[in-house]
């Protein structure tokens, strides 16, 4: 009898991946492995290549932490559950009971991964828990993903300077040499963004409030301080007398 449900295993360590292979393979038959990941470029990838039912998440992998990984898959909306794998101490583990379909400490327990191996297959309430995850999971890393032309970005609010409209795209800044061009216009931007804390200064230029050091109306300019750099950006004097 084939395996019912795939799934994938995501950990920065090869041994952990091979001991819950092996544990998996033993104890609940019933699930296909068809890929695994040592680092979140490669969980991604792997991902989106095999759309697994169900993915191991270690909480720590590399640049990017599990949190990162599945908020990223999120924005795609795909069907997969995620069962979370950590070292963490059972205090901290507490905060993610009511948000996973399951959580495994290290060591891997065979008693705990049956469990939540069950939980998975209970379809119902795995739908439940994950819309408690794709919450979670954004509140807990606090990235906000925005597509690019050539596939995703993960920004977080705070390290945005500013945004400018290109037609249909924006030009987000995360400093003055730098920035990202997503493929959505300004108002879309906007509309990710936590709100009280940006500011339109034109209507093709969107701050972070928490960077504007001083306005000068007469110029109609906006000046912004980064690590002891100012930025002037043009302002319109409509958008002026709001600030």
């Amino acid at each position: 009898m084939s395996p019912d449900f795939t799934c994938m295993i995501v950990d920065d360590e090869q041994d952990a991946v091979e001991y819950l292979s092996t544990m998996i393979r033993e104890s609940c038959p019933f699930l296909n492995i068809v890929a695994s990941a040592n680092t979140s470029d490669s969980a991604l990838k792997q991902y989106f290549t095999t759309l697994p039912d169900l993915v191991f998440m270690d909480i720590e992998v590399d640049r990017m932490n599990g949190f990162d990984i599945i908020n990223a898959i999120c924005g795609e909306k795909q069907r997969s559950q995620f069962i979370f794998v950590t070292a963490y101490n059972r205090y901290a583990v507490d905060a993610f009971k009511t948000h996973a379909i399951g959580y495994l400490l290290k060591p891997v327990d065979k008693v705990d991964l049956i469990k939540a191996v069950d939980r998975f297959v209970n379809t119902k309430e795995a739908e439940l828990q994950q819309e408690r995850l794709w919450r979670f999971v954004r509140d807990y890393s606090g990235k906000i993903r925005f597509n690019t032309t050539t596939g995703f970005t993960l920004l977080h609010p705070e390290e945005i300077l500013w945004c400018e409209a290109d037609h249909n795209y924006t030009k987000i800044f995360i400093s003055e040499e730098k920035h990202v061009l997503v493929s959505v216009n300004l108002a879309v931007v906007e509309e990710k963004l936590p709100s009280g804390g940006y500011q339109r200064i034109s209507r093709s230029i969107l701050i972070n409030s928490r960077f504007l050091a001083s306005v000068h109306r007469r110029n109609k300019t906006c000046t912004l301080l980064f690590q002891g750099k100012e930025i002037v950006l043009q302002a319109s004097a409509e958008m002026l007398k709001k600030l």
